[in-house]
């Protein structure tokens, strides 16, 4: 077995782990990165190849080699997901992803307190696991600020220092200064929503996305190719990871990439101090790294499911699970859809990239009143297009057709060639809820193709809670639809129960040990050298996209590493 010796080993070098791999390597210390994919560039993504990015999923985990299962209930014998959405190289899911680039509300931070202030404690689901985080907005906001800057976000500012902007996300919690850049060119479909939810009295707004809207840093603005989710940027105007902090990690001359390298195991000793990881090389081969510090950083399934493969006599439930709260409180979006097409007009939707979208904040978080209304918190909602890539094989498979035209045959042919130019996709990604119950473990049944367990979701979104405001949010996108002019609008049907976008959980912080994994700063409360960082330690989700929130406690966790512990190696209180 080969053993490598250095300071920090960091497993998944995606949202989270590129950023402090740079970090800490620029603070001095040796950084060994382990990423299960390769490492691609710019030019491997030229030509544009909807059948291999988009249909096939090149950049994406191989849903059959290394499967996640689902099951809607313990008891019951889980199934793989057929498609996997998150990250499998060097940049993790930046490289691909749409790009859109929230911070959350300051009342997202606070969901429990804020709901009993509010509406009391009765309004609160009985069998939800709601919490408030162990932080404010304030704590983070720096580090939103900084990731915003130095990454490269295009947007406009509705909340300066508590000063309203016109034209900005008036629902916004205050922001120290505005966007580094202003918003991407408003396409047809965002002028059209634009106007439509004015008409209604809502408030819409350029959504705020990772994208160039011209040039800086030395790269290049976008260029509105239209490849974009799903698809690396070709000329790295996305602000993927990949481009944007690997090459700062790389200038440090402290970081070495392996690639190729799927971890197996958080080592540690007998008295429950991490001492490195081992992993299985890209040749097969068994290997170790022995480190001061271990940072766990891929997708949060394998967050979790590396705990629960660590376990020893310390810790026989999982490493770093005394609480017992390894794998729970599982969250995802779920994505109510409605289609809008039109008969006066092109949309041409597929025309520039998918976050190049409009979005309305008005039924977000606690923005409206709920007092009345069967449930809490609400989604975001945006125009976008049918599955966030508008081409010819993206909408064929994406987009559903209205009552009475088939999926399939002469009459579907001939629906999408008269509409695939003239029609758009209204989305509301809703904030669902804790529950403890929604959990990630290992399946008994199904391994990957090192041998492993696959990591098992027991999850189904269909609560009361959930299902109300879906119907909710529903009933606003048609209206939305309607107000834009479309000719006919209807709803995409409801799915399974199966877990949507942006899964959130399994290794919750808190401010008590006794009911969550790790602290503000994403450090186990059992082994003080062991840091898990990303969306896995969020306690609630929001009804926005988790990755510039997944930066900025990346930038918090590096800051608290190099500024205090190093100084004085143990709990960050």
């Amino acid at each position: 077995m080969a053993t490598d010796r250095t300071d920090v080993v960091i497993v998944g070098m995606g949202a989270a782990g590129g950023i402090l791999a740079a970090e800490l390597g620029k603070a001095g210390l040796r950084v060994i990165g382990l990423e299960r994919g390769p490492r691609l560039t710019t030019a491997d993504f030229s030509p544009h190849d909807e059948l291999r990015y988009f249909q096939r999923q090149d950049l994406r985990p191989n849903a059959r080699r290394q499967p996640v299962t689902w099951r809607p209930k313990a008891g019951v014998r889980a199934t793989p997901l057929p498609v996997l959405n998150y990250g499998n190289q060097a940049g993790g899911g930046t490289v691909h992803y749409g790009a859109v680039s929230w911070r959350l509300h300051e009342d997202d931070f606070r969901v429990r307190s804020q709901t009993i202030e509010r509406y009391g404690a009765r309004a609160i689901p009985e069998e939800s696991s709601v919490v408030d985080w162990p932080l404010a907005y304030a704590d983070l906001e720096p580090f939103y600020d900084r990731a915003e800057y130095e990454l490269g976000v295009s947007g406009k500012a509705g909340n300066l220092q508590g000063r309203t902007i016109e034209g900005g996300n008036v629902f916004e919690a205050p922001r120290r200064r505005e966007y580094p850049l202003p918003p991407l060119v408003a396409d047809q479909s965002g002028v059209l929503f634009d106007a439509g939810a004015r008409k209604l009295g809502y408030h819409p707004f350029s959504t705020p996305r990772a994208i160039l809207s011209r040039p800086y840093q030395g790269r290049p603005g976008c260029s509105y190719c239209g490849f974009c989710q799903a698809f690396g940027c070709h000329i790295g105007a996305k602000s993927a990871i990949l481009v944007t902090k690997l090459p700062e990690a790389d200038a440090t001359g402290n970081f070495r990439l392996i690639t190729g390298a799927m971890c197996s195991r958080v080592n540690s000793d007998a008295s429950g101090r991490a001492t490195g990881v081992s992993y299985y090389g890209a040749d097969g081969s068994d290997n170790a790294i022995e480190a001061e510090l271990v940072i766990l950083a891929p997708f949060i399934y394998d967050n979790t499911r590396l705990l629960l493969l660590s376990r020893t006599a310390t810790f026989p439930n999982g490493l770093a699970n005394s609480s017992g709260h390894v794998g729970k409180h599982l969250m995802a979006h779920i994505s109510p859809r409605a289609f809008a097409i039109f008969d006066d007009r092109f949309v041409n939707i597929y025309m520039g990239p998918s976050a190049q979208k409009h979005s309305l904040d008005d039924f977000n978080a606690d923005n409206f009143d709920h007092s009345g209304l069967p449930f809490i918190r609400g989604a975001q909602i945006s125009v976008t297009p049918a599955d966030l890539e508008a081409g010819p094989i993206g909408a064929a498979l994406s987009m559903n057709p209205p009552p009475g035209v088939p999926r399939w045959g002469a009459a579907y042919r001939d629906f999408l060639a008269q509409y695939f130019a003239r029609h758009a996709a209204l989305v509301a990604q809703t904030e669902n809820l804790p529950y403890a119950d929604q959990t990630i473990d290992l399946d008994p049944d199904v391994r990957d193709q090192w041998g492993l367990p696959a990591p098992r979701l027991t999850y189904d979104w269909r609560r009361p809670n959930e299902l109300a405001r879906t119907e909710f949010v529903h009933r606003k996108l048609e209206d939305v639809g309607r107000a834009m002019g479309a000719s006919s609008v209807w709803r995409a049907p409801l799915g399974p129960g199966t877990p949507g976008a942006h899964h959130e959980g399994g290794t919750r912080m808190g401010s008590d040990p006794a009911t969550s994994v790790v602290n503000r700063y994403g450090q186990s409360w059992d082994i003080p050298n062991l840091f898990i960082v990303g969306s896995s330690t969020f306690p609630t989700m929001s009804g926005f996209n988790p990755t510039l929130t997944i930066q900025a406690l990346a930038y918090m966790s590096a800051d608290a590493i190099v500024t205090r512990y190093l100084k004085s190696p143990g709990p960050l209180a």
